[in-house]
């Protein structure tokens, strides 16, 4: 059964989901994070299995995962400003007003290549995969 986006994002957004599932988020990406500073292996296995599920799963992502990210400490970067952005976004609202969601949408705005961060937010919203970042940030938009 297909539901609209929009209906998706409102609901999570009405029963909590939303809420739950974004401190579910930060705590993956913390251990994502603490896995990878002290590890290029275990970030390059991540790149490996994030790129092949772009091509398995034809997952919805803007451009492919970039190996340089991988190989330099950009893609923690990255992840650690986003986990920081998240934990913002919650301190700030109360999930009853639409806060939260324009938080995402500047968050969404900003994103440049996102695999796992999009994934990542697809899952808070009650998206699945075939929501790209413009899908996304429309629904949010609409939403908000």
């Amino acid at each position: 059964r297909f539901s609209h986006p929009l209906v998706k994002v409102l609901k999570s957004m009405q029963n909590e989901a939303a809420k739950n599932r974004a401190i579910e988020a930060i705590e993956a990406i913390e251990e994502w994070i603490d896995k990878s500073e002290n590890s290029v292996a275990y970030r390059l296995a991540h790149w490996r299995d994030l790129t092949a599920a772009q091509g398995d799963l034809k997952i919805a992502t803007e451009s492919s995962s970039h190996f340089m990210a991988f190989v330099s400490n950009k893609a923690i970067h990255n992840r650690k400003k986003f986990a920081e952005q998240l934990r913002e976004s919650i301190k700030k609202t109360n999930f009853e007003s639409i806060n939260f969601l324009k938080s995402i949408h500047d968050m969404v705005s900003t994103m440049h290549s996102p695999c796992l961060r999009l994934e990542l937010l697809q899952f808070i919203l009650g998206l699945d995969n075939r929501y790209s970042v413009a899908h996304v940030a429309r629904s949010v938009e609409l939403a908000a």
